[in-house]
């Protein structure tokens, strides 16, 4: 009895294994879902140092975004106010940890500000307003707009209101220029916050 009970395990194990072989081979456990690809941008490069004999400014900085930005969906955005994403396509991480990235390593780079993340000189905080390509009535991307709105604040100081703007046209309808132009307008909104602090 016992020895027909291990016969039974062992060709019900091997005709198991050999539906599964037959599965993988005929294409059950394929996908139609595109690969996702994950894509990042870059801090600002060339963050021009500015006068090193000036003291170092802590600076603490935070970052939000409005409902429906904060994802790690490269979002769009069409003309009549729908907001979806580009399938396949994603960022590295979700917008506001990323943008709060950006600006930390561009304002290390620019040489006289240290980035803390408790007491600090000077506070900076921002909120993400637009961060999406904006799709035409085809459907396709035509631009890539971004809107960060803020207040910069110090001890000694005046508050004053941070607003960074960018809109940077679509070349090509492929995911690698849409991208270029998120890199483009990041940049820009970059060199213009170094300018207004």
């Amino acid at each position: 009895m016992w020895s027909n009970s291990g016969r039974m395990k062992n060709i019900f194990r091997l005709s198991l294994l050999g539906l599964l072989f037959l599965a993988a081979c005929g294409g059950l456990t394929t996908s139609d879902k595109p690969v996702t690809r994950t894509w990042m941008l870059m801090p600002l490069e060339q963050a021009e140092k500015t006068d090193l004999s000036e003291p170092v400014t802590s600076i603490k900085v935070s970052v939000k975004a409005v409902p429906g930005l904060d994802s790690n969906k490269i979002l769009t955005l069409s003309g009549d106010a729908e907001l979806n994403s580009f399938s396949g396509a994603r960022w590295a991480d979700h917008t506001v940890e990323m943008l709060g990235s950006l600006i930390t390593r561009t304002l290390r780079g620019a040489g006289n500000f240290d980035v803390v993340s408790s007491q600090a000189d000077c506070d900076l905080k921002l909120e993400v307003q637009e961060f999406f390509a904006y799709t035409g009535s085809a459907g396709k991307a035509t631009e890539v707009r971004i809107e960060i709105d803020g207040q910069y604040s110090c001890r000694s100081e005046k508050l004053k209101t941070i607003h960074l703007q960018a809109s940077i046209p679509v070349h090509e309808d492929r995911m690698s220029s849409i991208v270029a132009a998120f890199q483009a307008g990041t940049e820009r909104a970059l060199r213009d916050l170094l300018a207004d602090l």
